[in-house]
């Protein structure tokens, strides 16, 4: 018998089995434990991070270990799109449920609970790449889902609303400094320390350190890459909380939202890419609500990239088929998650990454808005 507690709970008395060390990377049962060593134990249900096991001979708790709160959330759905099930092997609710508050015993820093009146999932996390690698790793493993725009998550200290921050380094060639310095400013970021001596990135790179806040953090990583044309570095780690500032404007242009399902046409394309940025190629199953590219303008436009050319005795001197169409914008996870507004989510899949608006009929959304 052995006694379980937690520097905020009462020791409770439980049974324990299977006591299990290693012997390199395989499991050998052993009858006692030392300072340092590290075993595996059965019979420890509910058990936090933090928690201590003693014998009830004699029972104690040890100081409780103090791990960085969530920063960022992200709400998890099941995918309920016009291709569900196609692509991945889990794709009801309860599986995804079932897998999320799986992952929050074993994941320190994440936590999971169920939004109210909805069948989807709050998931807090350390930053954006720690809930981007949560999504990635489930893909891999067959499960699909949408996720929402990840927002940060704000506090009260003092009678002050205080958000989270991160202290933000970046390593960068010279002559890229400017602007990237321009961008981290137009986001808010206060300098703390400038660099000029040789870097380990390079002899004409410079350092330069900041404290930024966390939401204005986000989709710096692949503006970065651009700026720096791939040979900027950058690393971040939680600051603290700071004072919550003013919010970023949303994204400048809007996006192309198909209006129907079917297959794209290079016809409908070409016309569709002289006052925009693609999202598809010709010949690619869309859904009514998809969103299929970037507007040029600031507002959201439905349109139809399935369209076909109507057929006529009469063709032109050339090949009428012939359409020449700028590559479409292909989008990582992490540029997904960082792209889209409040009111889209990201469609996750073992074999693709689509975005959608949330209500995909377009008559629904002009209710909403309302």
């Amino acid at each position: 018998m052995i006694s379980l507690a937690s520097p905020v709970s009462q020791p409770v008395t439980r049974k324990v089995v299977q006591l299990m060390g290693f012997k390199g990377l395989t499991r050998v049962p052993v009858l006692t434990a030392r300072s340092g060593d590290i075993v595996a134990m059965a019979g420890l249900e509910g058990i936090e991070v933090g928690d201590t096991v003693s014998s009830v001979e004699s029972p104690g708790v040890l100081p409780g270990l103090d791990i960085e709160l969530p920063t960022l959330a992200m709400e998890f759905y099941a995918n309920d799109g016009p291709f569900s099930g196609r692509e991945g092997k889990f794709v009801t609710a309860t599986q995804l449920r079932e897998r999320l508050y799986r992952e929050q015993q074993s994941n320190v820093g994440l936590k999971v609970v169920d939004v109210p009146g909805q069948s989807g999932f709050k998931v807090s996390g350390r930053g954006e790449l720690h809930l981007a690698i949560l999504i990635e790793t489930m893909r891999r493993e067959g499960y699909e889902m949408s996720v929402s725009k990840p927002e940060v998550i704000l506090k009260k200290e003092h009678g002050k609303i205080v958000e989270p921050a991160e202290y933000l380094i970046v390593d960068v060639e010279e002559q890229y400094q400017g602007a990237t310095m321009e961008n981290l400013g137009a986001r808010g970021a206060l300098m703390k320390d400038l660099a000029k001596e040789p870097m380990p990135a390079g002899p004409d790179h410079v350092r330069i350190e900041y404290v930024i806040a966390t939401r204005c953090l986000l989709g710096f990583k692949s503006e970065f890459l651009i700026l720096s044309r791939g040979t900027g570095i950058m690393h971040q780690s939680f600051h603290g909380h700071i004072p919550k500032g003013e919010d970023l404007p949303l994204r400048k242009n809007g996006v192309l939202i198909a209006m129907e399902g079917g297959l794209t046409t290079g016809y409908a394309l070409n016309s569709l890419q002289e006052r925009s940025s693609l999202f598809v190629n010709p010949g690619e199953p869309v859904y009514a609500g998809m969103i299929v590219g970037e507007n040029a303008r600031d507002n959201d436009m439905t349109v139809n990239p399935c369209k076909k050319k109507h057929l006529t005795n009469m063709r032109a001197a050339g090949s009428d088929d012939l359409v020449l169409l700028t590559p479409p914008r292909v989008f990582s996870l992490e540029q997904a998650i960082e792209y889209i507004e409040r009111d889209e989510l990201v469609e996750v899949t073992p074999k693709i990454i689509r975005l959608r608006k949330k209500i995909l009929k377009e008559i629904d959304r002009r209710r909403a808005g309302r």
